[in-house]
């Protein structure tokens, strides 16, 4: 299946040398929307240590990129029990391209790596007043479990089978071969950006 949502740009894994686009999209969050992602104010600080931790801890990042940049992230994260059956969940999109079908292609690729690394229940924490999170988690058939300050969305992700984990591996290989491109482009650009004279 091909991994393009309806806006304008596209959706592929993120590696370690992915880091700093995907700090960057974090960092360019509003005050509502780092609330929202990390249930709490957090600061820049934070985000980058965050951001670091996330590709050092077995964490798999889907990116949605606009123009080389990062606008948009889902994450699943190994939970701290070390269950592999259960993961964690996490979104983040730019304001500018909410209410786009953004969201939703990221949380599909999502479901689909996690069926595909044996994950069988995902587990996403938003704050109680996130209507548009709660929104996302119910058209995928999630359970929420309501609480004063937070919801938490539990779904269950069905078993991998072989389409699904020979799916995953060539998407892997495509999205690996697009980050190396990725990496190339940046460094020529910034090799380009020091050769240019001073004005």
């Amino acid at each position: 299946m091909a991994r393009t949502p309806p806006a304008t740009g596209a959706i592929r894994k993120l590696f370690a040398t992915d880091l700093p686009l995907f700090r960057d999209h974090l960092l360019r969050l509003d005050a509502d929307s780092r609330r929202n992602r990390f249930i709490g104010g957090v600061s820049d600080e934070f985000i980058a240590r965050y951001a670091a931790r996330c590709f050092s801890r077995g964490a798999v990042v889907f990116g949605y990129i606009v123009d080389g940049e990062v606008r948009g992230a889902a994450e699943l994260h190994p939970t701290d029990e070390g269950d592999s059956a259960t993961a964690e969940a996490a979104f983040s999109v730019e304001p500018g391209l909410r209410r786009q079908g953004v969201g939703r292609e990221l949380f599909a690729h999502l479901i689909r790596c996690a069926r595909a690394y044996g994950v069988r229940h995902l587990r996403m924490n938003c704050l109680a007043h996130n209507r548009a999170m709660q929104a996302l988690a119910r058209k995928f058939k999630a359970e929420l479990v309501l609480d004063r300050w937070e919801t938490v969305a539990h779904l269950d992700a069905e078993a991998p089978t072989l389409f699904t984990l020979y799916n995953e591996a060539m998407n892997d290989a495509i999205d690996f071969t697009k980050a190396a491109i990725s990496l190339q482009r940046r460094i020529w650009r910034t090799g380009r950006d020091e050769a240019r004279p001073a004005a």
